[in-house]
């Protein structure tokens, strides 16, 4: 059994906090998944942080990875383009972390487990 991937991913995620926020826009296909309280609570600061929008976060992820999950030539640079967004998050994590716990807290459902 095989498993062909149809990677038709833009260059460049337009997703987050955009100026054109038409329906017929970049990136308007939704694709839902679950999180446990403190994932949730994870990628919310880190949205903060790199100030962008959770689904913004996820998909410059996202996309970047079905690339990179191809195996060829492109699936390269995009591993390098997902690796450098990795140390961004870092960067910013590192700069803004301390704030983002005070702007986003932890939700009392997720404070109680």
């Amino acid at each position: 059994m095989t498993c062909a991937l149809e990677t038709k991913v833009e260059a460049g995620v337009k997703t987050g906090r955009r100026a054109n926020p038409a329906i017929d826009g970049p990136r308007d296909n939704t694709v839902c998944f679950m999180l446990s309280d403190g994932e949730k609570l994870s990628v919310d600061r880190l949205a903060f942080c790199m100030n962008i929008t959770r689904s913004g976060i996820l998909a410059n992820i996202v996309a970047e990875f079905v690339v990179a999950a191809d195996g060829t030539k492109e699936s390269r640079a995009a591993e390098k383009r997902l690796l450098a967004y990795l140390m961004e998050c870092r960067k910013a994590a590192r700069k803004r972390g301390k704030m983002a716990e005070k702007f986003v807290p932890e939700s009392k459902q997720g404070a109680q487990a």
